[in-house]
């Protein structure tokens, strides 16, 4: 489905920062973070990674908050106790967008049968910029960077109008 310009947007240009989080990965086995930079390679990424911890989840988005017009997590939005990064996203989020997680988890039905519904998938504007949240499964970011590319254009209009 193409979508419409939409109230004058444009293509941005943007920085993302793509942040996986897991306790078991490092930067060079992170299969679902080389995904994203592949499926983002128009645009400017940064990879990291932080463990399933709230102080460095929140720690890796503000360290450098300035230099970026979006940020992916990818990982730890599962039911198990050390899946923590969209509740930890929450906590400091001036907006939650659950249309965005509801879409994510659509589309991932026919992949992952009902399991799909089991992730926190999510959309939080923090200080006016939107952070991602999508799972750490490789297969969920074809899904999820796709979606963040119908969408980001109106997102950065929408929230950077006066």
């Amino acid at each position: 489905m193409e979508q419409k310009v939409h109230h004058g947007e444009r293509h941005y240009n943007l920085r993302i920062k793509i942040i996986t989080v897991s306790s078991t990965r490092t930067l060079e086995t992170d299969e679902s973070g080389k995904i994203l930079a592949e499926l983002f390679k128009n645009y400017r990424v940064k990879r990291s990674l932080v463990k399933d911890d709230p102080v460095q989840i929140l720690s890796e988005l503000f360290i450098d908050f300035s230099e970026y017009d979006a940020f992916v997590y990818n990982g730890g939005t599962g039911v198990s106790r050390y899946d923590v990064t969209s509740t930890t996203l929450r906590k400091v989020a001036d907006k939650q967008v659950a249309g965005f997680g509801e879409i994510f988890r659509r589309r991932s039905e026919e992949q992952a049968g009902i399991f799909a519904y089991l992730s926190s998938a999510d959309l939080f504007i923090i200080f006016g910029k939107p952070v991602f949240s999508l799972p750490g499964s490789p297969k969920a970011q074809d899904i999820g960077a796709h979606l963040i590319l119908e969408l980001i254009d109106h997102i950065i209009y929408e929230t950077r109008k006066e």
